[in-house]
């Protein structure tokens, strides 16, 4: 499906939260707005009473700076109303007692008939002098409106689509729609705050009252979808139904705190702050729940921490400062700045943990959403403030905002998605390295010293050919803790655990990496394959050249000599044949069972020691298995260097020693290979040994050496009264990096 119609439905549902929003700022705007304007600043100084000032362009521009004791009437009446610090108080629920609470409620209502028609005011001057004036109440003008009415408003209709953005992505999630009521509270309690706490003096007593109620409703309803949310999210703790119990008892406890039947405000905050404790008991419960799943407890911690230290700064430093008095209370409206952090802190959450199993492709949606909005609010704002053209206003807006805003929104994108730097073309030198490494084993490290350099995983797992069945393609597991990275190049598959060390889950982005990274491997290996196969062609070639050519000569002189009687001469035309047939044993490079090597040595040595009337034993110790997946199998250049070898002692014996029996042990095992041969030398002749004998180092036993050093084999030679030892020893498993293409299988896991 398209991209543009798979984010048509969230948009539209965006869209209309979006409308909703600009409808209740719009009604909150006239609301606030009906209320008579005399135009006075209103303060409360420190010992308690009130302070006035007239403001430039009210109908009370005349009061001066400092008045105090204001009192206003009715022209023609002796009494009227001292307003009073209570008057002034922003939000109604600090009464503790119902009876407070409803007198400030009466007064309201007073203040505002008194402010229907002109009105008589009194007021003492800083001298101390009264002074008095007739004010006509004004339409109260849109500037008048202070920065915490718009505050709330905007942090309240942020949070509101932030947290409908997540449900409309996952209509069907009972976790996000949860969060989305969480989202549909915060306006709920806001906007009617905003409205009565920007009053300038009186809002009418029934419409405070209403509001009040309205921001109590809001306040229980966000409670509720708080626990709601922990008791669904990430586990679910209880069944869908069970929830309606949450409306129904914080429901009933919101129309006992209306009616009043509630022995005070005391038990309206009690609701409140129980709802919190539970839902930091929740959390709780569900951190405990998710023990063993590194998911759920990385959402749980980020999605607890947002929620919670928003939702409490908030009681804290309203309610709570005033209860420790540790500091003075931050005004209300601001106040409600803390609720953005929860979701403001989702929003950045779903980058790290993906909350609600949200992708990357879900911030496309919220910014396109925030570049049709900047258009619009910028185009307004030319035509309300610079009184612009509407056709010209709306040019200048595309303009600046494509200067503005599609920059920072392409930074915010690379932000927010999580964006590596790494890139594949930096990575050629290594894939070629690793393709053409001289062992598998050395390609396996390499390969995982590169897959943990760019995803720097907290664990990577080697599976056998055998395990990794599917998929064939890198993918993502466990919602984002693990990768697939599929064999390639003959290299085993993977799964990597936990990106970055454990800080982020694997992303859409890390797969397509993956993914080029092992097709690029895979070609690298092709391209190595087709090399390795033209390079075995032409040494097939070449041995096949000397097969046909030298062999002829050699076979054709053994024939010749014997026929002449030349035994020397047949000697070492055979010889040079055995010498010829391993070295192109060894050219072709096809591996032999060491089971099938043995026999050929041992047959080899005892002709030659026959021949030479010596007696010859042979034993052998070879385990069933010597060598795991190996199968006991030798390369054909360390099958001949070994044979060589192996001629050079046996010759030296002969030659030099004059033994009357040559005994041989064979040992393999643990990945070793080691070669005793015993001759009896001068003891069984009878002859003193000369001074060229087998205990002597020469051009041979060097030869030896510098041929089994290349495998990291070892010759010794002692010697002794009862004759001489030759002693080879030589690794046969991965550790031996001459041993390419017969090495065992890696282990199953590699901890990185």
């Amino acid at each position: 499906m398209p991209i543009h119609s798979f984010l048509a439905v969230p948009a539209r549902i965006l869209l209309a939260v979006l409308a909703l929003c600009a409808a209740a700022a719009a009604a909150a705007t006239w609301g606030a707005l009906q209320t008579p304007w005399l135009g006075i600043a209103f303060t409360v100084d420190e010992a308690g009473s009130v302070r006035a000032r007239g403001l430039s362009g009210g109908p009370a521009h005349g009061l001066e700076d400092g008045a105090s004791r204001l009192t206003l009437s009715r022209p023609g009446e002796r009494t009227g109303l001292d307003v009073e610090p209570d008057d002034l108080i922003e939000e109604p629920d600090f009464f503790d007692e119902y009876a407070r609470m409803n007198r400030f409620f009466d007064r309201q209502a007073k203040f505002r008939a008194l402010l229907g028609g002109p009105v008589r005011a009194e007021w003492t001057r800083v001298d101390g002098s009264r002074a008095a004036e007739v004010w006509t109440p004004a339409t109260r003008p849109l500037g008048s409106l202070p920065a915490t009415f718009w505050f709330q408003l905007v942090v309240s209709f942020a949070g509101c689509l932030i947290a409908c953005w997540v449900w409309a992505l996952r209509p069907t999630d009972l976790g996000a729609g949860m969060f989305a009521l969480t989202g549909l509270a915060f306006p709920a309690f806001a906007v009617p705050a905003a409205v009565y706490s920007s009053r300038e003096l009186a809002l009418g007593g029934e419409l405070f009252h209403a509001l009040s109620a309205a921001n109590h409703a809001g306040a229980f309803m966000f409670g509720c979808a708080l626990l709601a949310v922990f008791l669904c999210y990430p586990r679910r703790l209880v069944p869908v139904g069970a929830l309606w119990a949450l409306p129904v008892v914080y429901g009933a406890w919101w129309l006992a705190d209306t009616m009043q039947w509630l022995p005070s405000q005391n038990w309206t905050r009690m609701g409140i702050m129980s709802e919190m404790l539970g839902a930091i008991a929740l959390a709780g419960v569900q951190w405990r729940m998710s023990r063993g799943r590194p998911l759920d407890r990385a959402a749980l911690r980020w999605l607890a921490l947002s929620m919670l230290v928003g939702s409490g700064l908030f009681v804290f430093s309203t309610t709570g400062s005033k209860v420790l008095g540790f500091f003075p209370p931050i005004s209300q409206g601001y106040a409600f700045g803390y609720f953005l952090i929860i979701y403001v802190g989702l929003a950045f959450g779903l980058r790290r943990y993906r909350l609600f199993d949200l992708d990357r492709w879900a911030y496309r949606i919220l910014l396109w959403l925030a570049g049709a909005l900047a258009v619009v609010l910028m185009d307004a704002a030319l035509i309300v403030w610079l009184r612009w053209n509407p056709a010209f206003s709306m040019g200048v807006s595309l303009l600046l905002c494509g200067w503005l805003y599609f920059p920072f929104r392409q930074w915010l994108w690379r932000r927010l998605t999580g964006a590596r730097g790494a890139r594949v073309d930096s990575t050629f030198p290594e894939l070629i390295r690793i393709a053409f490494s001289p062992s598998r084993g050395e390609q396996e490290r390499r390969w995982d010293a590169l897959l943990g350099q760019l995803f720097d995983p907290l664990d990577i797992r080697r599976l056998a050919h055998a395990e990794a069945e599917d998929p064939r393609s890198a993918t993502l597991l466990e919602s984002g803790q693990a990768l697939w990275v599929p064999s390639c190049g003959g290299l085993e598959a993977r799964v990597l655990r936990l990106a970055d060390r454990g800080r982020r889950l694997f992303a859409p982005h890390d797969v397509e990496l993956a993914a080029s990274l092992s097709s690029l491997v895979q070609k690298a290996g092709e391209g190595r394959d087709s090399y390795e196969r033209g390079v075995r062609e032409e040494r097939h070639r070449i041995a096949q050249d000397m097969h046909d050519d030298i062999g002829a000569r050699l076979l054709m002189l053994i024939h010749q000599a014997s026929r002449a009687g030349d035994g020397v001469a047949a000697d070492v035309a055979r010889a040079a044949m055995s010498d010829l047939r391993t070295t192109l044993s060894a050219l072709e490079g096809h591996s032999q069972p060491l089971a099938d090597a043995l026999a050929d040595w041992r047959a080899e040595m005892a002709t030659r020691c026959d021949a030479a009337g010596v007696d010859f034993v042979w034993n052998e110790f070879v385990p069933a298995m010597p060598l795991p997946d190996m199968q006991s199998a030798l390369p054909a250049r360390m099958k001949a260097t070994l044979e060589r070898a192996l001629r050079e002692g046996l010759s030296n014996a002969l030659k030099h020693g004059g033994p009357t029996r040559i005994e041989v042990e064979v040992r393999a095992g643990n990945g070793r290979l080691d070669i005793v041969m015993v001759d009896d030398g001068m003891r069984g002749s009878g002859r003193s040994a000369p001074v060229a004998g087998p205990a002597s180092i020469g051009l041979g036993l060097a030869g030896m050496r510098r041929r089994l050093a290349e495998y990291q084999g070892v010759v010794g030679l002692e010697r002794g009264e009862d004759g001489c030892i030759l002693r080879i020893c030589l690794p046969l498993g991965p550790g031996n990096s001459a041993v390419a293409s017969v090495e065992p299988a890696a282990p199953a896991e590699v901890r990185a």
